[in-house]
């Protein structure tokens, strides 16, 4: 008799192990589980979707239908939540929303990939105060794209990735925007240098900023601000942050990391071995930090399922971590990193040294060269390559891939700097970007010189 593999959520992880199972094990019987009615949907292409319905619409940020599902074989059950997990029974409680009706079903293994969701606005919000609304879901996309006609002014709550790309969406739709945020600066996990070029092309663009301000409440056509401003807004989207959703673990004794998501092992075990955990509700490896991290982000989500699927259906598969390697786009401006900052690596017992190098993305003389900034950050004693991040208009994804590959590698600034990298003006400088930053900190480093 095949094994009954059930997996809850179906967006990124839950899909992607789906499938990976389906492949696996051609023979295995496999349910999905989904509180929504969308299912293997991009909610990383949601901003760029409200930005532009007509060349981006709904339909394409949809990777398969739970039709195409169903027709490999998968149960894809849609709007079935699952509201109780008996481990030891291997027993489901289900609430069907569509039929309102509650059911069991069995399991003989399990995935989590239940996602995280939208930190909640804890501030007294008077009737008559602006809606609020998120940016977790399909869903939540739907709701906005609703709005929009009666809507003049945003206020964002937040300047993180998802504030920051929503205030260029809204920008460009012809709001007037304004973001608060409650730290010093924009993007406190880049440099200083890094995140003031960020916060200069932001304000470029007529967006308003709170920097270091908390929000008091809402009131009528308001947000209103600790220190007793007023910012006038049609609608308040908070980009707050998120939490891991995990409700469902701790119900049935499954065991968080320190992180608050649920602890995993190399193969997405829980300490259940029945059971799995995948996507934005469980941790990962960082590789340099060597320590268990919280990424919730849509390509860990999809490493995390296909291992998670790989061993369910039979295989031997082991995820193996993470760099923190992450981009994304404001008014025209890329913004990326990989591996550890500073402070980072400090707190990881590293005595790092940093530089930030300005080059240029390509021949100077060539069009569309443009300028980058680089912080590259290194082990002082031994010269190894522990994080860069980088911003500029061309050329800012390759630069990080790059260094990925050599944090991947273990490579050192010395290494960097030596690397064996294409060239021809259109594409790059003569020396690459990377290896200028490389050689530059490495007259800072120890013991690797004269290499």
């Amino acid at each position: 008799m095949s094994e009954r593999l059930v997996i809850v959520g179906g967006v990124a992880a839950g899909t992607k192990a789906a499938a990976t199972a389906r492949r696996r094990n051609a023979g295995a019987d496999i349910v999905v589980l989904q509180d929504e009615a969308d299912v293997s949907y991009s909610a990383c292409g949601l901003p760029y979707h409200l930005a532009a319905l007509d060349r981006i619409p709904r339909r394409n940020l949809i990777a398969r239908t739970p039709e195409a599902f169903r027709a490999d074989g998968i149960d894809m059950r849609t709007r079935h939540r699952v509201e109780e997990i008996d481990p030891d029974r291997g027993t489901l409680k289900i609430r069907d929303l569509q039929a309102s009706r509650v059911y069991a079903e069995p399991f003989d293994r399990l995935l989590l990939a239940t996602g995280a969701r939208a930190n909640r606005l804890n501030v007294p919000v008077s009737p008559d105060a602006p809606p609020i609304v998120h940016l977790r879901s399909i869903v939540d996309a739907d709701r906005i794209v609703g709005m929009l006609p009666d809507v003049r002014g945003v206020v964002i709550l937040g300047g993180g990735y998802i504030g920051l790309e929503m205030a260029e969406t809204f920008s460009r739709l012809g709001r007037e925007v304004a973001i608060v945020e409650m730290m010093p600066r924009l993007v406190p996990a880049f440099a200083t240098a890094l995140g003031q070029v960020v916060e200069d092309r932001v304000r470029e663009n007529g967006v308003e900023l709170f920097i270091g301000s908390r929000v008091s409440g809402l009131d009528q056509g308001h947000v209103i601000l600790e220190n007793g401003e007023h910012i006038p807004a049609d609608l308040v989207l908070a980009a707050t942050g998120v939490s891991p959703s995990t409700d469902l673990a701790t119900a049935a004794g499954i065991q968080l990391g320190q992180t608050g998501a649920i602890a995993v092992n190399s193969r997405m075990q829980t300490n259940l071995s029945h059971v799995y955990a995948a996507g934005d509700c469980a941790e990962s490896h960082h590789v340099v930090a060597n320590r268990a991290v919280w990424l919730p982000l849509g390509d860990v989500a999809n490493r995390h399922g296909k291992v998670a699927g790989t061993n369910m259906a039979g295989g031997r598969a082991v995820f193996s971590g993470v760099l923190g390697t992450a981009i994304f786009k404001v008014f025209g401006l890329a913004v990326a990193r990989t591996g550890l900052g500073e402070a980072e690596a400090l707190a990881a017992g590293f005595d790092p040294i940093s530089h930030v190098v300005e080059v240029p993305s390509r021949a100077r003389y060539m069009e569309g060269s443009r300028k980058l900034l680089i912080h590259l950050t290194a082990d002082r004693g031994t010269g190894k390559v522990l994080g860069c991040q980088a911003t500029g208009e061309d050329a800012v994804d390759k630069i990080i891939d790059t260094v990925a590959a050599a944090l991947w590698g273990n490579l050192t600034v010395d290494d960097l700097a030596d690397l064996d990298l294409a060239y021809a003006p259109p594409f790059s400088p003569v020396l690459a970007p990377v290896q200028v930053a490389g050689e530059v900190l490495k007259k800072h480093v120890g013991g690797i010189q004269g290499k």
